[in-house]
C-alpha cells in the first residue's frame, strides 16, 4: 500500500504546480489536494483542514504560502501530523515593507481589479536558468484560473502572521525544509537558528535563487521527500 502525502499549494497556485514532480513521487506515494479555502484566517484554515482529514495522523507538504499554512496546521494540531515538509517558506512575519506593499496592492485591485502578473514577474520567481516560456505559461495559468477572488482572499486573510519558529522548537515529528540558497523570498538567517532549537529539524538547499522548486527541481525535491518518508 502506498503512503499518502497531503499538498498544499503557494499564493495563486493550484495543482498544476505540482505537474513536474508527481511523475516521479507516483509510483511510491498517493496524493491528496488540499485548497486554501477562500476568506479564512490561519486558524479558520487550520480548522478547515482538522475536519477535512479527522482523525488521520497525515505527512504535509506545503509550498510558500501553503508551507506556512501546513506550519500553522501542524502547531495547532499536533497529533495530527507525521512528518511535515515546507518548500520555498520559511514560516515568520513579513516585513514591514511587503506588508505595506500588500495593502498597496489590495487597494489598487479594489480601485482597478485584477488583472495578474506580468510575465517578468513571473519570471522573476525562477531562477535565470530556468526562466523559459514552458515554467512562465504555467505560472501565469494558475494566477489566471484561480482569479481576482482568491487572489484577494489570499492577501487579505493570509498577510498577518506569526512566528511560527518557538511553536517549531517544540515539534516531536520530522520537519523537513527545502529552499534554494538565493531565494529572496525566504529568510535563510531564520532558518539557520531554527535548526539549532530542535534535532527533528533538518534544513535542505539547494543551489540557485529559485522560487518556484516543485518545477524547477522536482528531481532533487523527490530525493528529500523520500529521505523523509523513509527515515
Amino acid at each position: 500500500m502506498k503512503q499518502v502525502l497531503h499538498l498544499i499549494p503557494g499564493t495563486m497556485c493550484n495543482e498544476k504546480l505540482w505537474d513536474e514532480l508527481l511523475p516521479f513521487l507516483s509510483c511510491e506515494f498517493d496524493f491528496v489536494f488540499l485548497d486554501i479555502p477562500l476568506d479564512k484566517n490561519f486558524d479558520e484554515i487550520a480548522d478547515h483542514f482538522k475536519a477535512l482529514i479527522g482523525s488521520d495522523v497525515i505527512n504535509l507538504v506545503g509550498f510558500f504560502l501553503g508551507g506556512y499554512v501546513a506550519t500553522y496546521f501542524a502547531s495547532k494540531y499536533p497529533k495530527s501530523i507525521a512528518k511535515l515538509f515546507v518548500i520555498s517558506n520559511s514560516p515568520s512575519c513579513l516585513p514591514d515593507n511587503e506588508l505595506q506593499q500588500r495593502r498597496s496592492i489590495l487597494n489598487y485591485v479594489a480601485q482597478y481589479s485584477y488583472s495578474g502578473i506580468s510575465r517578468k514577474k513571473a519570471a522573476g520567481l525562477l531562477d535565470p536558468t530556468n526562466q523559459n516560456d514552458k515554467f512562465i505559461d504555467v505560472i501565469l495559468e494558475m494566477e489566471s484560473e484561480l482569479g481576482e477572488d482568491v487572489f484577494i482572499s489570499q492577501y487579505k486573510y493570509t498577510s498577518d502572521r506569526i512566528d511560527l519558529a518557538s511553536k517549531i522548537s517544540t515539534f516531536e515529528f520530522p520537519t523537513y525544509f527545502f529552499v534554494s540558497d538565493d531565494d529572496p523570498l525566504v529568510n535563510t538567517k531564520w532558518l539557520s537558528e531554527l535548526i539549532n532549537c530542535n534535532s527533528n529539524v533538518e534544513v535542505i538547499y539547494t543551489s540557485g535563487s529559485g522560487h518556484m522548486l516543485p518545477l524547477e527541481k522536482p528531481r532533487e525535491l523527490t530525493k528529500s521527500i523520500a529521505k523523509m518518508m523513509h527515515n
